[in-house]
């Protein structure tokens, strides 16, 4: 192997984005309540975790675990997610806080419950000092509301007399973000589907894309590790050339 594909072998995504879905799928092909899907995707996800950011080293890890328009499913499903997010982010805090991940919420706090506001905040306040990676929980989530959040926010400035039009740039616009994210390297989609579904529209713009027909739950390390192989084969070119003339 040659120096360059040694390199390519060991690279692994800066950032990476998760799309976490198959939860109810894995649930329903297995005759069981999506509810119990739920729960098996968040313990693997709560492995995966470990394994991307404390072992293969990925410095941001963005996981979709619940976006803006999934509150328009079964009222009784969004009950049991809200209640399973509550109990999990407080049994999980001391543990991230332990491997030194600093957890980051991106999302709208409004519509969440005051258990799962404080659960968040908690987590947040325990690892705000960790630097051995970062894990952000994409919640209450959706790209396009946060655009509309950041370009009010610009305007609010604006209005106000402390930006002038001319300063807003591709910087100013992602600093009014929910989260201050470098661009995602690798965005990875579970369950089949090969959609984007309104995550990180703006923090994409470069990132590999990667899709695969395992349901979630089911996403192993070994399975990770494969898309990690795949995203080191890619000639990430940036709207440039690699080729060497």
């Amino acid at each position: 192997m040659n120096e360059n594909n040694t390199a390519n072998a060991q690279r692994v995504p800066k950032h990476l984005a998760l799309i976490v879905d198959g939860n109810r799928r894995w649930a329903r092909e297995r005759g069981l309540p999506a509810s119990l899907g739920h729960k098996a995707g968040f313990d693997n996800l709560r492995d995966i975790i470990r394994y991307a950011v404390g072992e293969r080293g990925v410095e941001v890890l963005s996981m979709y675990v619940f976006s803006t328009e999934n509150f328009s499913r079964d009222a009784k499903e969004v009950d049991f997610l809200m209640n399973l997010f509550v109990n999990n982010f407080k049994a999980d805090a001391k543990e991230m806080n332990e491997r030194g991940f600093k957890v980051l919420f991106s999302g709208r706090r409004e519509g969440l419950g005051p258990r799962l506001l404080e659960a968040m905040d908690y987590m947040i306040e325990l690892t705000k000092n960790n630097d051995k990676g970062m894990v952000n929980f994409c919640l209450n989530y959706g790209s396009h509301a946060e655009l509309t959040d950041g370009i009010r926010a610009l305007a609010r400035e604006v209005q106000a007399g402390t930006l002038a039009p001319e300063d807003i740039d591709e910087a100013a616009i992602a600093a009014h973000l929910y989260q201050p994210l470098p661009p995602v390297d690798l965005l990875v989609r579970t369950s089949g589907e090969q959609r984007i579904s309104n995550f990180l529209l703006w923090q994409i713009s470069y990132a590999e894309l990667y899709f695969t027909p395992t349901q979630f739950p089911d996403f192993s390390r070994a399975c990770l590790d494969e898309a990690f192989a795949e995203y080191a084969r890619r000639d990430r070119r940036m709207g440039g050339d690699t080729q060497k003339k």
